[in-house]
């Protein structure tokens, strides 16, 4: 077992997001279907998978890193406006999701629990995901004050289609190395 901490850049649309409070997390949520039927009564015998949904949240410290605007008003990215958009416009089809890409900033020797050392590099080096976008229903909070403007944001992570060795389709939502 190994503890393991390290910072990553965060980029946006090719543009530096700037410092996160505490790193950015990510959540996956599965979908299924559960089976069940008269023979176990409600007990679950058996699910079938049905994708999964990923989200990830970060709180910016830098209001006016390059990237912010293009974050918090993906379909109006005009500083001086604050605009509805045009509404019915496709976050995937009309490009409006941009990749946002993380980089890790340390090589560092991951300790182990007994006191030795493992790995000699935080993994993931790097992790892009190409389709992403302020989440739906989530909030953005613009403080104008004395305080500093942090930037709690919720992004949603659109999967690329693929096919699978299989000839099944499927979705990938990024990439790591």
């Amino acid at each position: 077992m190994g503890f393991v901490a390290g910072a990553y850049l965060i980029g946006y649309n090719a543009k530096v997001c700037g410092q996160s409070a505490e790193g950015i997390s990510f959540d996956r949520q599965l979908f299924k279907r559960m089976i069940t039927g008269d023979w176990m009564g409600q007990a679950v015998q058996d699910a079938i998978y049905q994708g999964m949904d990923l989200t990830s949240m970060v709180t910016f410290l830098e209001f006016d890193a390059a990237a912010i605007v293009d974050i918090l008003r993906p379909y109006n990215g005009a500083v001086t406006t604050i605009s509805n958009c045009q509404p019915g416009i496709l976050d995937v089809q009309h490009a409006v999701a941009k990749s946002l890409v993380l980089t890790s900033l340390l090589t560092a020797t991951v300790l182990n629990a007994n006191g030795g050392t493992g790995a000699t590099s935080v993994l993931p080096l790097t992790r892009t995901l190409p389709r992403t976008i302020l989440a739906e229903n989530y909030p953005v909070r613009e403080l104008l004050g004395n305080n500093l403007r942090d930037v709690p944001v919720k992004f949603r992570h659109y999967p690329t289609a693929r096919t699978q060795s299989t000839g099944v389709g499927g979705g990938e939502f990024g990439t790591e190395t």
